[in-house]
């Protein structure tokens, strides 16, 4: 399931953000939940733009550091008749993995993720621009949209993250 949710990351934080602001809307018509005034709504759709900007540069840092590693790292050179044992003893795992499909994968989760955020900053600051032409209930559903999208793109940046330091804790045993 999580294999899957990985491969399509970006569609199912799309979908999944559609279908929790879907039920925020069935509830504001249901009068369980009341929209906001337009000065919070812009309130906080601005917080949710700066959160979207500086979870982008978190994720950022974390790609930058797996790029300087992956630069840093001493690639593994193909040697004729060894066995994997042998290669397991002679390469340290964190070079494995940087020299392994995974780190590709790994690059690509993060790249799409800050463009997710980043997309949602912009947006986020455009709505803000364009709040006199966009009632209410539009700018509290994008706000909630937002909001998942956000915490979706960073659950997956640390489920990334800890995927990579368990392999650093795995070399240091």
């Amino acid at each position: 399931m999580l294999d899957r949710y990985f491969n399509y990351a970006i569609l199912a934080d799309i979908i999944v953000s559609s279908l929790i602001a879907a039920i925020f809307y069935y509830l504001n018509d249901a009068c369980i939940i009341k929209v906001p005034s337009t000065e919070r709504l812009i309130s906080i759709i601005s917080d949710i733009s700066n959160v979207a900007f500086t979870s982008a540069g978190f994720v950022l840092t974390f790609l930058t550091l797996l790029v300087s590693f992956k630069i840093s790292a001493n690639p593994i050179k193909k040697e004729e008749r060894i066995s994997l044992e042998e290669t397991y003893k002679k390469i340290s795992i964190f070079n494995l993995f940087l020299s392994s499909p995974l780190y590709s994968e790994t690059i690509r989760h993060l790249k799409n993720g800050v463009k997710e955020l980043l997309v949602i900053a912009i947006l986020g600051y455009g709505v803000k621009l364009l709040a006199v032409n966009i009632s209410d209930a539009i700018m509290f559903y994008l706000s909630v949209f937002g909001i998942v999208v956000i915490s979706l793109v960073l659950w997956r940046s640390l489920l990334v993250l800890s995927g990579v330091l368990s392999v650093q804790d795995k070399e240091e045993k």
